[in-house]
């Protein structure tokens, strides 16, 4: 009897249902089970019993009958989650092997691996899943979060400080204080020049990644849907790490999931769910998630930040790409097959990496939303495709991201200590020989609509491009020798540039303010008059340029009603300003401290729960 008339036969599908699910492995392959399984209304405890039936073995509930878990070793337990088959039992007979996988050609290995004696039997996949959480929970967690410390400290923000960077800011902090207490005159000089000169490079070096984004947009053509690849399509693993999510955002994370254009049988949907959080559990489990959403529960352990999470998700995924989407994600439906087509087109085998664009849904919500709104904009549709063409290290963004899974395994993945995770591997990246490319797919997702929130979650993202900095910047000349001398000036004024300007902004504000204050005299004393016109010019100046580099953001992606918004830039970047203080204050006494963005605020996502409930 083939599977299909089995399943028919034990009144689990209908004969059209299975006609159906052929075509349909027929142009995308995977196995029958499978997709009825996502395609059908079968329950996955139903289907196992069927497919030991099929096969002619017993069927074990291992969350009822409770394995022999002494018994898988740490030798095997790659083995035991690639073949989805652990011993679960020992008598004098032989072993008795639970297997999810059940095929002729797994009852060969396992024969081999355990012996001729051993008597094989049928479980669940959610069941082994349970079983190797429970048995390798320690080594699990010691992974996550100590794997890229033990194969290559240096690139691990676990040590914030090495020590020649210790000795230069000792040194700078002493002479400073020196330079005020006995030469006020030349520190207030010094400073504002060096301000001044910084500031005015970093935004002449963002002003010509803009040109160079414009000028090269007219030669990207959109991906034509028709030319996305339809055949035997790869299994796709999506890392979705949940924190303390309200059901508003839960509801339309899933629905918005629903809509991805992919054979749903070729999707591996992992929940990344903290162990100890009961609230987003409970709401998860009344919500009868399809077959193809798994549950990992990542055990509670410091660092708790979302990297720690997705390298704990990373060991159970089974897709030969991957992704990450954040709770409130709303991606493009073709956007895993852009990213396929991206990765299968591309001239080199070392592209490792492929960045969707991120906007916002909820960007007319209020002030705060809109300047968001045109701050991702200006980054995700000018800077990054600028970096992208001339070759220099990409940060990537916090989501939507899309990897070939060998390689993020072979670089050590995510490092759990640095909070912003994503710059972070996008600068490791291009470091080991892989490169980065910016694909036209848009992820909608919530803007942060108040300001606290907001200020929170500036505060983690600038700390993490300060630790990315730091951590790159241990060994100048490696760098150097690893991204070339594009790639070092690139790193140097877009990542050290981003924060060094942020900083620097609330000093400019209080200088120029300062300066409005002070009698002739004074003025002359700290601020020669040739070097506080100069000063006063390049604020001015540089206040003019974010709000045309704003601008051309805006226009660039035809969201005309933000162009009066971005006539605000220069107030939006000194609270950008204010949130880098607190990041920098947070990095020498809460390196690895996750600030959480509470998702679900807007007022455009409750509207449209309480729409969908009519």
């Amino acid at each position: 009897m083939k599977l299909g008339e089995r399943f028919i036969k034990n009144e689990l599908a209908q004969a059209q249902q299975i006609k159906k699910a052929l075509q349909l492995q027929q142009r995308t392959g995977g196995l029958l089970g499978e997709i009825l399984l996502t395609t059908t209304t079968i329950r996955s405890l139903d289907y196992y019993k069927a497919l030991a039936e099929h096969h002619g073995m017993a069927f074990v509930d291992l969350l009822a009958s409770k394995p022999d878990i002494t018994l898988l070793t740490d030798k095997d337990k790659d083995l035991y989650l690639s073949k989805l088959t652990l011993p679960i039992k020992k008598e004098n007979a032989g072993f008795t092997v639970a297997t999810a996988n059940p095929s002729w050609e797994m009852i060969a290995f396992i024969k081999q691996h355990w012996g001729e004696e051993t008597d094989i039997v049928c479980t669940a996949k959610s069941d082994i899943l349970f079983t190797l959480q429970t048995r390798f929970h320690d080594d699990y967690l010691h992974d996550s979060i100590n794997h890229l410390v033990d194969n290559n400290a240096a690139f691990s923000a676990k040590k914030t400080f090495c020590t020649w960077q210790i000795i230069f800011m000792a040194f700078i902090f002493g002479m400073s204080t020196y330079l005020l207490i006995f030469h006020p005159h030349w520190f207030f000089i010094l400073l504002n020049a060096l301000l001044t000169l910084s500031v005015s490079i970093i935004l002449f070096y963002k002003i010509t990644l803009s040109v160079i984004a414009l000028l090269i947009n007219r030669k990207y053509k959109k991906i034509n849907l028709h030319e996305l690849p339809k055949k035997n399509l790869p299994i796709y693993t999506i890392l979705v790490p949940l924190y303390k999510e309200n059901e508003i955002t839960l509801n339309n994370l899933f629905i918005n999931l629903k809509k991805i254009h992919y054979p749903k049988h070729k999707l591996d949907i992992k929940i990344l769910l903290e162990e100890d959080d009961t609230p987003t559990i409970a709401i998860l489990k009344k919500l009868n998630l399809p077959s193809y959403y798994e549950f990992i529960y990542v055990p509670p352990g410091l660092p708790r930040t979302k990297a720690k999470a997705c390298n704990y998700g990373l060991r159970f995924a089974r897709g030969e790409y991957l992704t990450l989407y954040d709770a409130e994600d709303k991606p493009d439906p073709y956007q895993l097959k852009i990213a396929l087509h991206t990765f299968l087109n591309a001239k080199s085998a070392n592209l490792g990496c492929v960045q969707g664009r991120l906007n916002f849904y909820n960007s007319n919500e209020n002030w705060l939303t809109r300047m968001f709104t045109i701050e991702y904009t200006y980054w995700f549709n000018l800077l990054l495709p600028a970096l992208e063409y001339l070759d220099t290290p990409i940060p990537l963004g916090g989501t939507s991201n899309h990897f070939k899974t060998a390689i993020l395994r072979k670089i050590d993945a995510w490092d759990p200590y640095n909070v912003a995770e994503d710059a972070d591997i996008g600068i490791r990246l291009e470091r080991l020989g892989y490169t980065t490319k910016v694909i036209p797919s848009t992820t909608y997702e919530e803007a942060n609509c108040r300001l606290i929130n907001w200020i929170k979650q500036r505060t983690r993202w600038i700390k993490g491009y300060m630790q990315t900095y730091i951590v790159h910047m241990r060994n100048p000349f490696k760098l150097w020798q690893a991204t070339g001398t594009r790639g070092f000036i690139g790193f140097q004024l877009f990542v050290g540039g981003t924060v060094l300007s942020n900083l620097c902004y609330l000093v400019l504000w209080l200088i120029f303010l300062i300066s409005l204050l002070l009698t002739p005299e004074q003025n002359q004393y700290f601020f020669p008059q040739s070097l506080i016109k100069i000063s006063c010019f390049n604020f001015l100046a540089g206040s003019v340029g974010i709000v045309i580099l704003n601008f051309l953001g805006v226009l660039q992606r035809r969201q005309y009603s933000l162009l009066l918004a971005s006539l605000t830039s220069p107030f939006y970047w000194l609270l950008i300003s204010l949130a880098s203080y607190r990041a920098l204050y947070q990095l020498f006494f809460y390196p690895s401290y996750w600030d959480k963005t509470e998702h679900g605020i807007s007022q455009v996502l409750k509207y449209g729960e309480r729409r969908s409930n009519k």
